[in-house]
């Protein structure tokens, strides 16, 4: 059968091409027969079995400079020679990849520790990256079929570890004017525990995030995502 592909993000290695009996069929790379770079637009031969398109042949490249305006939700329709920083960073809706969501996780960070250094701008500026953090892990979410609002949960378990630690702290203070050392040091010890903690969960968070493979059609959230940064 003949079609033409809509779809590829060469994170997971999946796509969706639309037959020409109008009907909708999902590739992963391994049924793909060519070692050729695959994009939206391309026309292609292959095998339908089920709703899974195999022994995927690609009959025509695209000119160069072509680029693809087919409307994907979180991506914008113009070319993709470049990154679309806005809608990594500054939308929750829509789905990314893996190769996106690291990019931009490993952006994030780099900018916090360069950001740290500068006295009070560099703070404020931190806090809102945390909307962008938020943004990306969305995304990503979405791409997994999951409810973006789970990307609150590690942000949601810092803050009540800072609580936690300052409630803890307090009470290491108080105790140490009764003469009670011990409930000092068994504080300290209890807050570098939380925190530690703290810091296995939001790091299992982030590697699941990265790790996982996206939903290789069409859910709740839009289509398979076109990679955002093209390098």
């Amino acid at each position: 059968m003949r079609g033409e592909i809509l779809t590829y993000d060469d994170g997971p290695g999946t796509g969706l091409i639309s037959g020409d009996d109008g009907l909708r069929y999902t590739f992963a790379r391994a049924d793909l027969q060519q070692l050729t770079p695959v994009r939206a637009g391309m026309k292609v031969d292959f095998v339908a079995e089920g709703g899974a398109a195999t022994q995927v042949i690609v009959l025509a490249q695209q000119p160069a400079g072509f680029a693809s305006t087919a409307y994907t939700p979180g991506v914008a329709g113009s070319g993709m020679s470049a990154c679309d920083w806005r809608t990594l960073f500054l939308e929750a809706n829509g789905r990314i990849g893996q190769k996106d969501y690291w990019i931009g996780i490993i952006i994030l960070f780099a900018a916090g520790v360069v950001l740290s250094w500068v006295p009070l701008i560099g703070q404020v500026v931190t806090l809102a990256s945390i909307y962008f953090g938020v943004c990306v892990s969305s995304k990503r979410l979405h791409d997994m079929g999951k409810s973006g609002w789970l990307a609150a949960i590690p942000y949601g378990i810092t803050t009540v570890a800072v609580v936690l630690s300052a409630m803890a702290f307090v009470g290491g203070i108080v105790s140490t004017s009764y003469g009670n050392d011990y409930a000092m040091l068994a504080g300290i010890g209890g807050i570098a525990g939380l925190w530690g903690l703290v810091f296995i969960v939001n790091l299992g968070f982030l590697i699941w995030l990265g790790v996982t493979a996206g939903q290789p059609g069409d859910n709740a959230y839009g289509p398979p995502p076109r990679p955002l940064a093209n390098f």
